[in-house]
């Protein structure tokens, strides 16, 4: 009889530990130190996958991510474990043995990371504030949607000399969208349709890549 309930004492103690503090807290690893993203952090100009493992150990992995056009890519991806993804940060690089750093980029909804105080789920007029003129981007509907591809010579013109900021955004599902917006067009943040649909912040990401 003793040798039957071993089984289920051993299965109770899987579920105990499975809903311990500590299992609970392996799946939700300390925030990091400073979540203000720049240039330096948490990547900075020169870092590989190697130097990135080594700086957060336990807090990497590579992943195999979504691009345009059905396209997809290997990232290094840091702080993967937390299911809502608060402190994820997906780093690019041009070359399979990631040496080559590309861009580091933040798109979970729920991220906690900031880029000169604006976070994801911003507005566009938020974000239009910060520049200081209107922002330059694609019509919405298609693969290259909502990147934004001038700053209008505002603030976010003048980049560090180490990395270039580039903003996304995203259409709400809540809101009649105008067809004036739609399509591979160049719109301006500040036409009365972008407004009205109120876009908001989806990706933030840094270029690491020297702009000729």
């Amino acid at each position: 009889m003793t040798s039957l309930l071993k089984p289920a004492v051993f299965l109770c103690a899987a579920i105990a530990l499975a809903s311990s503090p500590c299992a609970y807290a392996a799946d939700k690893p300390a925030a990091p130190a400073d979540l203000a993203l720049s240039c330096q952090n948490p990547v900075k100009k020169g870092d590989t996958a190697r130097s990135l493992k080594k700086r957060y150990p336990g807090n990497t992995t590579v992943q195999e991510v979504d691009g345009a056009e059905g396209a997809t890519q290997k990232v290094l991806v840091l702080y993967p474990q937390n299911q809502m993804k608060p402190y994820r940060v997906e780093v690019y690089f041009d070359d399979d043995a990631m040496t080559r750093l590309v861009s580091v980029n933040i798109n979970a909804e729920k991220s906690q990371w900031t880029y000169q105080g604006l976070k994801i789920l911003d507005s566009i007029q938020a974000v239009e504030k910060q520049n200081g003129k209107p922002l330059i981007l694609y019509g919405f509907g298609w693969d290259y949607g909502g990147h934004v591809t001038s700053f209008n010579e505002g603030t976010f013109s003048t980049p560090s000399s180490d990395c270039t900021p580039n903003f996304r955004f995203q259409l709400r599902t809540d809101k009649n969208t105008p067809k004036a917006i739609l399509g591979e067009q160049k719109i301006k943040s500040s036409l009365p349709a972008v407004i009205q649909a109120q876009p908001y912040l989806s990706e933030i990401s840094l270029d690491f890549v020297e702009q000729k």
